[in-house]
């Protein structure tokens, strides 16, 4: 069967090509007819520099199981579902010592003809996670979110903590709720000119919003205030938060960005005051049960993170505006 899907290839190039698919989807895979899948940062910055060649992209995927392998029980022609965008696999010596979060052997459908800007795609039954008591559009916000949960989990926030989040972005967003649930007492959103719109949310979700007009190392108010920072910002900016973090605080980081990753920081000052630097790195995509239902409760309003969608047919103009008009626009997701 044929279907439309997006490629991309840095910078800046997109196409919608006619793709081949299989007819019956092969032994352990479903078909996949797409509702609503979400631009990630990681396909911005694939766009600019990253994609050497073209590739089909598009990760964050809500849709239906339209047909069904072999080997695929307990799932449903016409069940509502969202994609792992990667998964373990369950069998090797880290899942069975209970490690599942450093596997990443399961089958993908990253290397697909057709990923979540398409019509229809393939994809390993394993990544299949059933959804109800969502649209499409906020159901697809399962994978971010559990990027969100992944850095809240990894920065082990406590009762009582203060945190401080770098980055007013859509992880940093739901991050808020998330460190409230956890137990932090209070929590700093910081964002700069052009974020207005997203600090005003981050205090609707129980932030104390801050606009930055100067460089971080500037804000003296903020030294040594708090038990974590959570970076959703490019890395380079790590150094200039370390002097925001209390006596054996920690900073949590996921930000990548463009460019070179490289730092450098005072390694004796960070050891002398009990420092810890931490990576959130949330692959395999996991804990989309429970965002799920933060999504479905309400804890995470993705009617409210989620602000724009367009078509399928206009993903380049998508794409080109959520990086040029980050002031209006907090979440996209692209229809079919």
């Amino acid at each position: 069967m044929l279907t439309r899907s997006a490629y991309l290839k840095a910078p800046w190039q997109f196409e919608i090509r006619q793709v081949e698919l299989p007819d019956e989807p092969p032994y352990g895979t479903v078909l996949i007819k797409v509702e609503a899948c979400g631009i990630c940062g990681t396909d911005l910055t694939a766009a600019e520099e990253k994609a050497k060649d073209w590739k089909a992209f598009g990760h964050e995927v809500a849709g239906v199981i339209e047909k069904i392998g072999e080997g695929c029980e307990g799932l449903h022609i016409g069940e509502k579902v969202v994609l792992e965008s990667s998964s373990f696999c369950g069998k090797c010596e880290l899942c069975r010592n209970g490690r599942v979060d450093l596997c990443n052997k399961a089958p993908n459908f990253w290397k697909e003809p057709a990923m979540g800007f398409s019509d229809y795609m393939m994809a390993p039954a394993c990544c299949v996670v059933p959804y109800e008591g969502l649209t499409p559009e906020v159901a697809c916000l399962a994978e971010p979110a559990g990027v969100a949960w992944d850095m809240v989990k990894t920065a082990d926030i406590q009762m009582g903590d203060r945190v401080c989040i770098i980055g007013p972005g859509p992880i940093g967003l739901m991050a808020i709720p998330l460190a409230l649930r956890s137990g932090a007492e209070k929590v700093v959103c910081i964002g700069r000119p052009g974020n207005e719109n997203r600090l005003e949310l981050a205090g609707q979700l129980g932030a104390e919003p801050l606009l930055l007009n100067s460089g971080f190392l500037e804000q003296e108010e903020l030294y040594r205030q708090f038990d974590h920072v959570l970076m959703t910002a490019p890395v380079r900016f790590l150094p200039e938060v370390f002097p925001y973090l209390a006596f054996g605080g920690r900073v949590t980081y996921i930000g990548i960005g463009t460019g070179s990753g490289v730092i450098q920081f005072d390694a004796n000052e960070f050891h002398f005051r009990k420092l810890q630097l931490r990576a959130s790195h949330a692959t395999p995509a996991i804990y989309y049960p429970i965002v799920l239902k933060l999504l479905k409760n309400g804890t995470i309003p993705g009617d409210k993170i989620l602000s724009h969608t367009m078509e399928l047919n206009d993903i380049d103009k998508a794409m080109r505006r959520f990086t040029e008009d980050k002031g209006s626009i907090i979440k996209m997701a692209i229809k079919p």
